[in-house]
């Protein structure tokens, strides 16, 4: 996940969240790792600016100016 200080947005990609797994065990928790930070974007007020489309979101959050989908 990168986060833009500029102007808020949080741009994220689940194709390398499990990169250098060398178990199944390894590559479950670190999606559930990833699942876990995605999940505290939501708690911290974050939304989706469009639908995830190959591979790529972006989150914001509504106040920052832009709209919530």
């Amino acid at each position: 996940m990168e986060e833009c200080p500029d102007c808020g947005s949080v741009t994220f990609r689940g194709a390398w969240a499990i990169d250098g797994a060398r178990t199944l065990p390894e590559a479950a928790l670190m999606f559930r790792e990833y699942a876990d930070e995605i999940e505290d974007l939501a708690a911290a007020g974050y939304v989706l600016r469009d639908p995830i489309q190959h591979d790529l979101g972006y989150a914001l959050r509504p106040e920052d100016g832009e709209e919530d989908e």
